[in-house]
């Protein structure tokens, strides 16, 4: 009998300025017997989880219900319903039909998914609640083919023609390493094809938007090439109270080269090449917090007194994969190099506390180069092994502007600040098979980095002669999973797995004297789920239940000394999050699929909190960008018109809890519940030459944010668009 809820024993997190940080604090306390029966009872009466896609039961060519999903979350191509872990999947059909391009959009298809925006500082990342609650790394990574993106602002560029996009759930520090704490989003592109083909869209929409995309491949006896792009132009959906100009416009391009070679029989390489310019300042935080809205009804309406402000991002990315196999194993090389430039002005969006503002970077640059060698073999029916090692190497440097004209003439910070950063690991992962049925899996990574920082600047806050400083750590992650095979051919699993968030140093100097510097912050995750299908693979049921505990939680307190502001990261906190990740996929008829996914947390909290700065407590409050529940459902119909093709229609709705953007529960920098419903229909001719759709997205019409601090981002109002695509 599993007792009811009751009776279980129950910086500012903002933007950087000066090359500090402004941070966050925490807490609250729940007994660790509790929380395993509680874990316990969850996965005894567990429903719906852990692989997602828009439509994993459609038929394939032969009629059958089930096509399978490969994705490569182990590093390896896999079946995703026989991997032990959770993993959800946006499939191409999926993505292209949604014609979403960012983050901030594709967020509400996946449950436990949180994306914030940081304006010219990038973007922050949450899944099931591990966000980065401080300090100046991710808590969640982003891959593109591979390749680790080590910037929020490559993470954010435009994404298009994908062949998919898998979100990885939990600590991935074996196979992933650092800054993995909260799992993976691995983008994948589409790959070129092997016969000659082409299309081309076009699309009209809300705010004067228009859009075009498409992709060409060439094909060859040895290598074939894909050319994909996209381009779009529109009005932004915020409007200014002081004059007629609109802000966060739809105005980007995108283009990729993609080529695959057939070297030998036993050698492939693929080589892509990518560049995303942003001109349109959709990722920017043009207004003030809600309570210094203009109107406090119209949370898109701004104040922006500044003639010129601008935002602008430039993306490049290079990535060469190449796959050998030597009969015994594969081998596997990725390498990547990724460039991100960064260029903005504001006027802090008519914030009164901050009259007058002018801030900006001009620019701030990111520069990365990164190397994985993977050997992995399937050794008979007995044991799969993979051995890897991996080096990255990231150089980042900012000038950085702040003036407020009416507090002094003199600026805050007219600073240069350079971070170099290095990092290399070694790591492993076996899978035992004991018995047809049973299998075991361990795998270990050790990882070493080495971070440098610089700061000079002629700024009222900032250094005045160059100031330089430097650490290193080391670590070690580790998993263990168990997994059993019914005769069914259900998967029931259970593991237990660690990650970190890597340490850092900043040039901020401590009443000690000594610079600011921190450790990693650790993660310890166990995750009990099973992964079944039913009715003749009609019906799909997946399920996990989890629980995280955090150690080190790296933590901003802000404090006074001698007069001066000083913020300070500290490894301060622990905290506690529990709770369950579900998916169910029905295909009802050959004509209608129902899909729903879920993940609720009813434990996501600080249980402690021992910083040396603070006076304060936050025991017991809330993780920042930890909602309680977040949740999908979805209707796909697809009906056939007589002699003349098909029209296929989407129905969905997204919904999220409440929760605060800060460590602190501040209740003015909360965002509460709210649901986005979205619908879509396309006619295809049975031509199979051209289709044609509609869509609209929050027809709600509901006000939400992507981001509340000083500055705040609110979300898209209701939005239509229509459009016509023609293949060759």
């Amino acid at each position: 009998m599993c007792p009811p809820l009751g009776d279980l024993p129950t910086p500012l997190h903002g933007e950087p300025a000066g090359g500090r940080f402004v941070g966050a604090v925490p807490n609250s306390a729940l007994p660790a017997r509790g929380t395993i029966i509680f874990l316990s009872c969850l996965f005894v009466v567990l429903i719906p989880a852990s692989a997602f896609s828009r439509d994993p039961l459609l038929p394939d060519a032969d009629g059958d219900p089930l096509s399978e999903i490969i994705v490569t979350a182990r590093k390896v191509e896999e079946n995703v319903q026989d991997i032990p872990m959770s993993v959800q999947v946006l499939s191409a059909d999926f993505l292209d039909d949604a014609d979403l391009t960012r983050l901030y959009e594709l967020q509400f298809s996946i449950p436990g998914l949180v994306v914030s925006n940081a304006g010219m500082f990038g973007a922050r990342f949450a899944l099931r609640g591990v966000a980065d609650q401080g300090g100046a790394s991710q808590s969640v990574a982003t891959h593109l083919n591979g390749v680790y993106l080590g910037d929020s602002n490559l993470a954010m560029a435009r994404m298009f023609d994908l062949e998919r996009m898998e979100v990885v759930k939990g600590p991935q520090g074996t196979l992933y390493g650092r800054n993995a704490t909260g799992g993976s989003i691995n983008f994948v592109t589409s790959a070129p094809e092997t016969e000659p083909s082409a299309r081309i869209e076009g699309s009209y929409g809300s705010f004067d938007t228009a859009r075009v995309q498409g992709y060409v491949n060439l094909p060859s006896d040895r290598a074939d090439f894909r050319l994909a792009f996209i381009g779009s132009e529109g009005d932004g959906y915020i409007r200014n109270s002081v004059d007629d100009r609109r802000f966060a416009e739809e105005d980007f391009w995108g283009l990729r080269g993609s080529l695959r070679a057939h070297l030998t029989e036993n050698l492939r390489l693929d080589l892509t090449a990518q560049r995303v310019r942003d001109d349109g300042a959709s990722g920017e935080l043009w207004t003030p917090q809600p309570a210094f809205l203009p109107d406090p009804r119209d949370i898109r309406l701004t104040t922006v007194t500044l003639a010129n402000p601008f935002l602008k991002t430039e993306n490049d990315h290079v990535s060469l994969n190449v796959e050998y196999e030597l009969g015994f194993a594969s081998l596997h090389s990725v390498t990547g190099h990724a460039r991100n430039e960064v260029s903005g002005r504001d006027d802090c969006a008519g914030i009164p506390p901050l009259q007058g503002c002018v801030r900006g970077v001009r620019p701030a640059r990111h520069d990365q180069w990164s190397q994985e060698l993977r050997l992995a073999a399937r050794a008979g029916a007995s044991v799969d092994w993979l051995i890897g090692a991996y080096f990255f190497d990231a150089d980042g440097s900012t000038n950085f502007h702040f003036t407020r004209p009416l507090l002094s003439q003199q600026p805050i910070n007219d600073a240069t600040w350079t971070s170099d950063e290095t990092a290399y690991a070694a790591f492993g992962q076996a899978t035992l098979h004991l018995t047809d049925q049973w299998s075991i899996t361990g795998g270990l990574r050790l990882s070493a980095e080495e971070h440098r920082v610089s700061e000079i600047g002629t700024g009222i806050d900032d250094h005045r002669t160059l100031t330089t400083a430097e650490h290193d750590w080391d670590r070690s992650s580790w998993r263990f999973d168990l997994e059993y095979t019914t005769t069914g051919g259900a998967l029931v699993y259970g593991g237990v797995s660690t990650g970190f968030k890597s340490g850092g140093i900043t040039t901020t100097i401590l009443p000690s004297g000594d610079f600011n510097s921190f450790d990693a912050e650790d993660l310890i995750a166990w995750e009990a789920g099973f992964k079944s299908q039913w009715l003749d693979r009609r019906l799909t049921l997946n399920g996990a239940a989890f629980l995280y505990d955090f150690r080190d939680l790296q933590i901003n307190s802000v404090y006074l000394f001698n007069n001066r502001a000083i913020s300070e990261v500290e490894n301060a906190a622990k905290a506690e999050i529990y709770g369950i990740d579900a998916v169910a996929t029905l295909r009802i008829s050959d004509r209608l699929t129902a899909s729903g996914a879920v993940v609720w947390m009813p434990k996501r909290d600080f249980i402690e909190f021992e910083s040396q700065r603070r006076d304060e407590s936050l025991s017991g409050k809330k993780l920042s960008r930890a909602p309680e529940s977040t949740a999908t459902a979805s209707l796909d119909y697809e009906f056939p018109l007589r002699g003349s093709g098909k029209i296929s229609g989407r129905l969905e709705y997204n919904y999220r809890s409440s929760f605060f953007f800060t460590a602190d529960n501040d209740p003015l920098l909360r965002q509460e519940g709210f649901g986005l419903l979205n619908a879509l229909l396309k006619f295809e001719p049975s031509t199979g030459k051209w289709y044609a759709f509609a869509s609209g997205r929050n027809l709600a019409n509901q006000d939400y944010f992507n981001q509340i601090f000083l500055q705040s981002s609110p979300g898209y109002p209701d939005t239509y668009e229509a459009g016509v695509g023609y293949y060759f």
